[in-house]
């Protein structure tokens, strides 16, 4: 075989042909090598020359620009361009007016356009700013000419491949003289060959002296097998009068031989016939030849003649039928008379059987190949599985087979060839799971069900084996005889072939179900997922467009979800988005369609929607719903969920637009204090873009110094006087000033950067406390509201620890301030992170107490210090009865816990009055002090008292 058919056929060419490649190879790989180098060099000493000339020359630029001398300028960015590679030097002064002088243009050697293209990807204008005494009086500009530099570089590259070009044909020139000459030796194995042809057995080849050393000894080979050659001739002609010798002796011991008369009656027979055919010598002595053995085929008995006959005959012996290859040839005694005849036979029996398995078994593997095609192609298992018998039935050669699905009640004909193929669907005894189903080939005869399948249809015998899927058995497949039969190895391993691409055609179907199910629906909750969703959005809006009616579609996002995963891990929270799933299905429609677009995202499609009170009513129960506690990992859990409502036509006729404002409405539900749901008006979407412009702010916000602290003063209704402060962020934005804090608070919170912030505003009350202790004030404590996001950080308590110690502030002076909502979200967690907070030395209080979901078992475990009443309980009083049998309640069940209780929002002296006759002991709001920044509150410090 020619592995390369574009090789010469010469040796010379073809070692010519190889020399010239790898020369040519080597020469192109270093000269790429070359041109690579000299081009990155080129490049780096251009631009390293450029931006010492311009620093030189700026600086005589700078004293004329001083002096108001710009020819001078002129005349130094001329100078620039002399002999350089720029095409055009400018100065530009601070005033926008540009001095500029371009090179002169000379006729050059032209580069390609992709050289010019790549000299000017790698070059950058120079630019340099004239500075004197620290004032700017403009830039000096230089331009690169990429064309003179591409010249000057593809001018290399011509010298260089000229230099190459003429050392490489040199190269071949010498290369194939040198082996012309060294391999015209061989052409002097020619005389040998004729020396020999000519009879001469004593001819040598001629050695020459100059001839290569392979050569030489190839040479020599040569003439060594000559010789060889000649000594193997004489014992050739030996050994072959020994042969003849023993032929007849071999022929009896290889072959079935006998001998016949001229009128063809047999006279002789050796052993081997006898023992072959199971006859003794006097049964066939004497016999016709031709009446011992029948021709196979149609061809005619054999009969005495001057010819050779060969043909295969069947011998029916005491061994059965035996099937022989015949020779019969005619000895003549002289010309055109026949002596005697030579019949030689060979026993060829078994390899008929052994030909005639192998046509059985590729016609077997045919009809497997067919049904692997047939699986390969089909859509559908019923027309596979009629398939799948035929093919059995056929390959076996039996009257019929079936195919059965085990089920709880037993085996089920799904399809059947032959005489079972009208049963299809017939019910038969025998348990789901029979031990017999999982064996390979068994006896038909030992399933319950054979007795009334033979009865029905008039079968003997069968064989079947187990149609095995991954690890279950989906079923058998049978193949049954009319009459007795022995099945074979062979029968087996081919009907368990059929069986294996029935399992095989049978699991790719059901991975293409499980494959089209988890490609529309959630694995976790059953839900349609966010494709599917379109889909059925899709239909909706269409049904709508076609009835000129309305849809609308619902997004839904849990509240606080993400503090369930992080605190109780995923598992739990896996478990609540299948709760909360379950109760969408329970909130929705007939005809609605709940989806899970991922994480905790629900939506939910409403077709046919007569009104937006249905929508409203559909969205208060999800609100409701999901307002209810959840039973997860022993403890009750709650959340909440904002919801966004888009409807069609009104808020967009396509399913994308609908989902991305319900999107939309759904983030103005969670800036609206979330557990609520809204529609989407036209104001969101810029309500949208405002947040995400801020929070785009935010993250630059802190590296910027832009946060800062305003604190408000608490008092002490026994003393009078301050007992303690509030430390408050606020925003500074440059264009804005202060921001309100509802409107980044939030979004701290959602993006994470409560974190570092959080951690900013422990370090700056520090500081605050360490600056008013060095101007000998009498400091109070300062309180910090902690998030439900630093709740959750890692290592909260060491973090504190670690920001108070490098202040070196007295930790008593730090109090942090956390909402029940953030506690009871994961009770036990919160117990421990306080436990070591308070370990430190550090007051903690609840704020705003009973808005949130309070347990008192947990309450009575937290190390809390205070209790704050929130402002929604004290702002009706006193006139407002519920709103003060609330406070008094707190107060009464703080002071029992010893707590102190501080009551928020207050801002008149009746207020104050009626919290003095409660026992409230702090209070804190307008009337006291607004937030103010940190020297305002040193007055306070000073000792002010408060009436």
């Amino acid at each position: 075989m020619r592995i390369i058919p574009a090789l010469p056929r010469s040796l010379v060419g073809r070692v010519f042909t190889v020399f010239s490649l790898t020369l040519l190879l080597s020469m192109g790989t270093g000269l790429g090598l070359f041109y690579r180098y000299q081009f990155l060099q080129h490049i780096e000493e251009t631009q390293d020359t450029a931006l010492t000339l311009v620093e030189v020359a700026t600086q005589t630029i700078e004293d004329s620009v001083v002096i108001g001398d710009y020819d001078t300028v002129k005349r130094t960015l001329g100078k620039m361009l002399f002999q350089s590679p720029f095409k055009r030097a400018e100065f530009i002064d601070v005033g926008g007016g540009t001095i500029r002088v371009d090179a002169p243009r000379v006729t050059r050697a032209l580069a390609p356009r992709w050289l010019t293209a790549r000299i000017a990807a790698k070059l950058y204008d120079v630019n340099r700013i004239a500075n004197v005494g620290g004032k700017d009086y403009g830039v000096v500009r230089l331009q690169f000419d990429e064309e003179k530099l591409a010249a000057q570089v593809w001018s290399l590259v011509l010298e260089t491949a000229g230099v190459a070009f003429v050392v490489f044909v040199a190269s071949l020139v010498l290369m194939r003289t040198l082996v012309r000459r060294w391999l015209d030796n061989l052409g002097r194995l020619r005389s040998f060959e004729h020396d020999v042809a000519a009879g001469r057995v004593t001819a040598e080849a001629a050695l020459l002296a100059d001839a290569p050393t392979e050569i030489q000894e190839a040479i020599r080979a040569v003439n060594r097998s000559a010789a060889s050659l000649r000594d193997q001739f004489g014992q050739r002609i030996d050994s072959l009068m020994n042969s003849l010798m023993q032929h007849k002796s071999a022929m009896d011991q290889a072959a079935i031989v006998c001998e016949a008369d001229a009128a063809g009656a047999i006279t002789g027979v050796n052993d081997l016939f006898v023992t072959s055919s199971g006859f003794t010598r006097p049964d066939v002595v004497g016999q016709r030849l031709a009446d011992v053995g029948r021709p196979a085929g149609a061809r005619l008995p054999w009969q005495p003649s001057d010819r050779v006959w060969n043909g295969e005959v069947v011998i029916a012996g005491r061994h059965g039928r035996r099937h022989w290859y015949r020779t019969i040839v005619p000895m003549f005694a002289a010309p055109g008379t026949v002596e005697r005849y030579i019949c030689i036979d060979i026993d060829i029996t078994e390899r008929k059987e052994f030909e005639r398995t192998i046509v059985e078994n590729a016609q077997r593997q045919t009809l497997i190949a067919e049904l692997g095609r047939k699986a390969l192609a089909a859509n559908g298992l019923d027309d596979l599985f009629a398939d799948a018998a035929d093919a059995a039935a056929r390959g076996l050669g039996a009257a019929c087979a079936a195919l059965f699905e085990t089920g709880p009640d037993g085996m089920r004909v799904r399809a059947g060839a032959g005489r079972l193929a009208q049963s299809t669907g017939l019910q038969l005894a025998g348990p789901h799971g029979d031990a017999h189903v999982a064996a390979h080939g068994t006896d038909a005869a030992l399933r319950p069900w054979f007795a009334p399948l033979a009865a029905l249809h008039g079968i003997d015998t069968g064989i079947d084996t187990a149609i095995v899927c991954g690890e279950r058995t989906f079923g058998l497949l049978g193949v049954y005889a009319a009459r007795p039969r022995r099945f074979g190895a062979d029968d087996a391993n081919f009907l368990h072939g059929v069986a294996n691409i029935v399992a095989t055609a049978v699991e790719r179907q059901e991975a293409r179900n499980r494959l089209t199910y988890l490609a529309q629906y959630d694995p976790l909750t059953s839900l349609p997922n966010r494709r599917r969703l379109a889909h059925s959005l899709e239909d909706a809006i269409a049904a709508a467009a076609r009835a000129q009616g309305r849809a609308a579609v619902m997004f839904i996002d849990l509240d606080r979800f993400k503090n369930v995963n992080d605190m109780l891990g995923h598992g739990v929270g896996d478990q609540l988005l299948v709760q909360a799933a379950k109760r969408l299905s329970a909130c929705a429609r007939a005809d609605d369609v709940v989806a899970r677009l991922g994480g905790d995202e629900f939506a939910l499609v409403l077709p046919a929607l007569d009104d937006d009170g249905i929508a409203a009513g559909i969205g208060a129960r999800v609100i409701e719903a999901l307002a209810q506690p959840f039973y997860l990992a022993g403890q009750q859990l709650f959340v909440s969920a904002s919801v966004g409502i888009a409807t069609y036509p009104e808020n967009g006729r396509d399913a994308e637009t609908l989902l991305k404002n319900a999107d939309t409405a759904m983030y103005g539900a969670k800036n609206g204090g979330r557990n609520n749901y809204q529609f989407y008006v036209a104001e969101m979407h810029e309500n949208a873009t405002q947040r995400l412009q801020t929070e785009t702010q935010l993250r630059q916000a802190l590296e910027r110094g832009e946060f800062l602290l305003h604190y408000q003063p608490k008092l002490d209704l026994a003393t009078g006087t301050i007992s303690g402060f509030e430390a408050l962020l606020r925003w500074n934005h440059p264009q804005r000033g202060l921001v309100p804090p509802l409107e980044f608070i939030a979004i701290l919170e959602d993006t994470g950067l409560i974190l570092p912030v959080g951690e900013w505003v422990i370090g700056e009350v520090c500081r605050q406390l360490k600056a008013w202790q060095a101007q000998g004030m009498a400091v109070r404590p300062v309180a910090i509201n902690l998030s439900a996001r630093q709740l959750q950080q890692a290592d909260l308590a060491g973090a504190v620890e670690r920001i108070v110690a490098r202040a070196g502030v007295d930790p008593a002076l730090l109090e942090f301030e956390l909402t029940e909502s953030m506690l009871m979200a994961n009770p036990e967690a919160a117990v421990e992170i306080l436990a070591r907070i308070k370990a430190l030395g550090m007051r903690l209080s609840v704020d705003d107490f009973g808005t949130g979901y309070s347990s008192l078992a947990y309450l009575k475990r937290f190390p809390l210090d205070a209790l704050k009443i929130d402002r929604t309980f004290v702002r009706d009083l006193p006139d407002d009865p519920d709103d003060a049998a609330i406070t008094k309640a707190v107060i009464r069940l703080a002071h029992s816990l010893s707590l102190k209780v501080v009551a928020e929002g207050v801002e008149n002296v009746d207020q104050l009055r009626e919290l003095e006759q409660y026992g409230c002991d702090q209070i804190q709001g307008y009337y006291v002090s607004r937030p103010v920044p940190a020297q305002a509150c040193e007055a306070l410090l000073a000792g002010t008292a408060m009436a």
